[in-house]
């Protein structure tokens, strides 16, 4: 006979999963975003983005303080198969950029979605 799980343990799973599907980034084609605050988002390449691209040898994103409209590029990424650009899904000014990626381009494929951050932006 299988053992029942407690009244409290089954809550805990109920509240874990909605708390997960709640605050899971949302999806624009090769990029994740993510709510920061209310007008701070966080912009990164998604896992299907990492499946797309081969051996990485550069990533070009914007600088600090530079204002981008909804549609222009957000990242560029440079593989062995060529070149790739990511558009922004929304209109901001870049308030961080990830220095680490730019430094070693190489781990956007195998760093976890999180890691591979590419901007912090403030909302328009």
């Amino acid at each position: 006979m299988a053992k029942q799980e407690s009244a409290w343990k089954q809550m805990i799973h109920f509240y874990r999963h909605d708390y997960e599907e709640q605050h899971a980034p949302m999806l624009y084609g090769d990029v994740w975003l993510k709510t920061k605050s209310h007008q701070r988002l966080l912009l990164g390449l998604s896992t299907q983005g990492q499946q797309n691209l081969g051996l990485v040898s550069q990533i070009s994103l914007p600088t600090n303080g530079e204002h981008l409209m909804a549609g222009d590029t957000l990242a560029t990424l440079t593989d062995d198969h060529g070149v790739h650009t990511l558009p922004t899904p929304f209109s901001g000014t870049v308030q961080k950029t990830n220095i680490d990626l730019q430094a070693t381009p190489q781990l956007i494929v195998s760093n976890k979605q999180t890691d591979n951050w590419l901007v912090q932006l403030k909302a328009d």
